[in-house]
This record gives structure tokens, sequence and C-alpha cells, in this order.
């Protein structure tokens, strides 16, 4: 069905400054859409952190460990080389060959060594000291022992040191047949430690972020990379990695740990690595968010993650919220046309048979009751207008309302009786038109009735020229006389101002008689089944009607009973007692001063 459009606030527009349905919906979405992507991210994160940094700690472990390995090999081959070579000289200083060349068996040993090509023959006590070297070797490059390697060579059996620019010294004791007779010094080449070390960093690691130290026992550095400042031979026992062994630990001791630590106030994560064999230690160090620049990247894939879930969340939303909304909206133009009473326009899509749907339909079914109900009242206002036209405004609101019965009987009420006659009326309607008459007998009785109504009296009937009013019978009234005497009262002094209206316009005066009683009644429908008229029935009745025929021109005149509720209220003289047509006895009358 076509959507109707109603006034007032715009379509999907609350009257206050509230948020709308559709942004809660969108609201809602996206917090069921975040809460578990959120928790989901968060566990995600949390558990790859502990596989990150196991992860880490693992590779560096790994590293750490072939690097001393390599260290480890390079450096006993070097020393098998010149443990060799001592062997050869000693061999040739227990057995001299005569006339021969004593250092041919070294050469010959240095020409297979890749990690030793010249040695250093020194016998301190005989003041010995030459250079063997293989052919291609400098006899320059192999430097003097100085006292304390020699001393931790006899002390056991082999001496190593770190050399600046990354090589080292070896020092081993050429043992004769009886006492030590020399020294063999030979230097090692460490090329294939500091080639580790690079492609270490280079396949591990990322070169930039990683710092990595292989350093002898006397803390001098025997390989570096990534570490600014510091060459090869320089003294490295100051760097932090170090703090991350434990305390009091030896590097003969075999010791591999990875741990966080500060350097200079930025985390780090490194480990440790002894080489107890050498007395020496690999480090290897980084940044905390180089390490952990994965678990970083998860984060921002996460956050990535959780973005697009967002924003799927609240395209979702929308397009619910747009969905649910769209006919509510359309039903709260309905609903504002139901409002302004535009039942014709009210146009209901009830097509759905969700909970929409069922709103929708209970909608169009609300409008056509309250059309319905509309036509109801209308009718009810046209009804009691025309009721009002014969009957007291509260005997109409009782039949409306069904508490009035409409079936023949009566029951017994006080109440105050009023007649009203116009005096001399016969010749007045003799002379004149009847239609002119009719007219001013209309104007009068108009007149009359607003004051009866306005004292909250009914209008019984019209006589004639004679209209009779009740106070008390479509309802019980305390002040029923009070009520009837007022309204004679405002009779006299309405006719006052009217009569110079209708000497213009009828060349008439009009003078009423007026009679009041008050007493009890038989107050009821009387008549037929198919014809009856409320009514009152008494003789409280009569002797009202017998004082409005006793009344001169513009006198109110009013019983015994009329007298006694009243006098409080209004001046009410005795006439005297008269004899009513009808009554046995006499009755007292009373005058009322207008």
């Amino acid at each position: 069905m076509s959507e109707g459009s109603g006034g007032g606030a715009p379509a999907g527009r609350g009257e206050g400054a509230g948020i709308s349905l559709r942004w809660k919906a969108v609201a809602l979405f996206a917090l069921v859409a975040l809460i578990p992507a959120g928790l989901t991210l968060a566990l995600l994160a949390f558990v790859n952190r502990d596989a990150v940094e196991t992860s880490e700690k693992q590779v560096q472990s790994a590293v750490l460990a072939d690097l001393a390995g390599t260290a480890t090999r390079e450096v006993q081959a070097a020393e098998d080389d010149a443990l060799a070579v001592s062997a050869a000289l000693s061999y040739a200083a227990a057995h001299p060959a005569p006339g021969g060349d004593a250092n041919a068996p070294v050469r010959a040993i240095l020409a297979t060594r890749r990690t030793v090509d010249a040695v250093r023959f020194e016998v301190p006590s005989a003041g010995v000291n030459t250079v063997i070297a293989r052919d291609d070797a400098s006899a320059t490059a192999v430097p003097q022992a100085d006292p304390a390697l020699l001393a931790a060579a006899d002390q056991r059996g082999i001496a190593f040191s770190a050399l600046p620019g990354g090589d080292g010294v070896v020092v081993v004791p050429v043992r004769g047949t009886t006492e030590v007779k020399g020294y063999v010094t030979a230097r090692v080449r460490l090329d294939r430690v500091r080639q580790a070390v690079a492609d270490a960093a280079a396949s591990r690691f990322d070169s930039a972020d990683v710092r990595i130290v292989v350093a002898d026992e006397a803390h001098r550095a025997v390989a570096v990379f990534g570490v600014p400042g510091v060459s090869p031979g320089d003294d490295v026992g100051n760097l932090a990695v170090w703090t991350v062994l434990p305390e009091g630990t030896t590097w003969t001791t075999r010791v591999g740990v990875v741990s966080p630590h500060s350097d200079k106030g930025v985390a780090m994560v490194g480990g440790v690595e002894t080489v107890p064999q050498l007395g020496w230690a690999v480090a290897l160090w980084r940044t905390e968010q180089s390490a952990y620049r994965n678990l970083s990247r998860l984060r921002q894939a996460a956050l990535y993650v959780g973005g697009g879930a967002l924003l799927l969340a609240v395209l979702i939303g929308l397009l619910a919220g747009r969905a649910v909304t769209r006919p509510i909206i359309r039903m709260a133009g309905q609903t504002r046309l139901v409002g302004q009473r535009r039942w014709r326009e009210v146009r209901i899509d009830a097509s759905s048979s969700d909970e929409l749907g069922q709103l929708a339909r209970s909608i169009g079914r609300m409008a056509a009751d309250l059309e319905s109900g509309e036509q109801e009242i209308e009718r009810q206002a046209r009804l009691r207008g025309d009721l009002s036209r014969f009957l007291s405004r509260e005997l109409v609101d009782a039949i409306v309302r069904g508490e009035h019965p409409l079936e023949l009987g009566g029951r017994r009420m006080p109440i105050t009786v009023l007649f009203a006659d116009v005096v001399a009326f016969t010749p007045m309607a003799e002379s004149g038109p009847p239609e002119r008459v009719v007219a001013l007998l209309n104007d009068l009785f108009s007149v009359l009735s607003e004051v009866v109504f306005r004292h909250e009296g009914m209008v019984d009937k019209f006589i004639g020229d004679c209209i009779m009013a009740v106070w008390g019978a479509a309802r019980p009234m305390d002040d029923h006389a009070r009520r009837a005497l007022a309204a004679a009262q405002d009779m006299m002094r309405f006719l006052e101002t009217a009569n110079e209206e209708w000497k213009d316009k009828y060349g008439i005066e009009i003078r009423l008689g007026i009679g009041v009683n008050s007493g009890d009644a038989i107050v009821g429908n009387i008549g037929s089944n198919k014809r009856m008229e409320f009514t009152v029935i008494g003789d409280v009745v009569n002797v009202a009607a017998r004082l409005e025929q006793i009344a001169q021109p513009n006198q109110v005149l009013a019983g015994e009973k009329t007298y006694e509720l009243g006098r409080e209220h209004f001046a009410l003289a005795l006439l005297g007692e008269h004899n009513l047509t009808g009554r046995k006895t006499a009755s007292k009358v009373y005058l009322l001063e207008t």
C-alpha cells in the first residue's frame, strides 16, 4: 500500500534530542561485533605475544649456540695447528737430522693448514726467536708472545688471546725430551667467526637492528657487529647485555640465557652464551620493538581487522536500522495523521507478518476504531443537541449514558415547578399575523429556555404561550426552590431588556405572569410504549399553574413550600390566602420582589 505523509515534525525525528532508533541499532551491532572481536583479538595478541617471545628466545639461543660453536671450532683448529707445529719442532729437537733443514717439517705442516700460515718459535732461555712461515706468508705477521701468554701456556698447555683487528694469537709450549725448550706462537685468522656473525645478523635478523659481540676471556672483542664505536680488540666488559647473566657467573662455566634488559633506558631483548673451553662469551641483543615487530604487526593487523569489523558492523547496523526504522517512521507519520483526525489519508502497509506488521495492523485498526469513535461522538453530540431542545442537559446526559430508564414509570421526588405565561396573549394574537405571533413566541421561549438552562432547570413543555420548567426532576437538587426563584427574577429582567427590541420589531410589549411552587411530585416517563414524555405529575404542578393564572402582569407568585425553602435568599411578601381552583382549602400566596 502507498505511504501516507503527515504534518508536524519530519519523519524519523522525535520531539526531543534523543538518539534515533537507527543509530541505536548501529551502536548495538557495533557493540555486538566489537565485544567478541575485541576479546578474540586481545586473546590472540596475548597468546601470540607468548609465542613471539618464545620464538625470539629460541632464535637468539640458536644463533648464540651456532656462533659459540663456530668460535670454538675455529680456535680449536688453530690450536690443533699450533700443537702440530709444536709436535714437529719437538720431534726435530729430539731427532736432529744431520745436515738437514729442521724447519722443513714445520713448513710442510703450515702448507696444509687453513688457520695458521706462520709461526714464531721462541726459546727465551737461549735467546731464540725466529719465524717459520710457508712460502706465501708474511714473516712479520706473527706477534711475539707476552709473558702473560707464556705463563698461561705453561699452566694450561695452550693460551689464546684476541688481537686488535679481529685476529687472535695462540701459544703452545714446545717440549723436548726432558724440559720445556721453547714456545710456538701462531697468528690465528678468525675471518670465519666474523663472517659467521655477519651471516647470522643478515639471515636470522634484520641487520639494522641486531648487535652481536664475541668476546675473549679478557673481555676483548673478537668479532663485532652493529655495536657503534666498538671494534675487534676493544674492551666490551661494560656492555649492558652482560647483565642478563646470573650474578657471579664466570665465562668458564657453561651458561646460556636470553632475557629482557635495559640499555640506557631502551628496552632490549638479548642473550649471552658462554664458551667455557675458551673462557669466551657470545652476546646478542636488539630492541624489543625490533624483536617483537611481528607482534606489533599482528596488533596492527588486529586493529585493521577490528576496524573492518566495526565498519562492517556499522554498515550492517545502518542497513538493519534502516530496514527496521523505515516502517516505524512510516507508521509514525501515519499516527500523526491519526492524531490530526485525517482518517481518510491513513495508509498502513501491513503486508509483513512480523511484529512490525502486527503493529502496523494494530495502528490501522486503531485508526478505524478512532474514526468510528469520532463518528459516535459526533452522533452523540448531535443527539445531545437535538435532545437538549426538548430536555434538560442533565436528562440528556443521563439518557445518552444509558443511566435514565426509557420505560414507563416514575418515582416521587421533591421538586420546584415554574409556569410563565404571556398576559393578555389572545387579543395580541388576534391583532397580528400568525407568522409574526409565532416568531415572537419563538424569540420569547428562546430567552426563557436559556434562563431555565442557565439555572440548571429542565424545560418540561411549552403550552401555547406558556412555558413549564422544573428543577430537581432530572437529578436531585437540594436548592431547587432557590434556583427556580432566581430563574423567575432573571426572566423578568431579560423581559425588560427584550421588550425594547420587540416593540421596534413586532410593535408589541410582552408581560409575564409567573407561578412558582415546591413540593413532592411523581417524576418519570408518562404515556405509552410508542409515545412517552418525561414529566412531573402532582398537586405541586397544579398549584404552580394556578399561581401563574392569578398573577398580575410582570408578577411572580410563590407557594408556601417555596417560601419556606427560599425565604433566606429572596424577599417574599405574603399576599394572603387565596382559594385556588381545584383545592378545597385556601393557600397562602407570596409575592417575589423582583
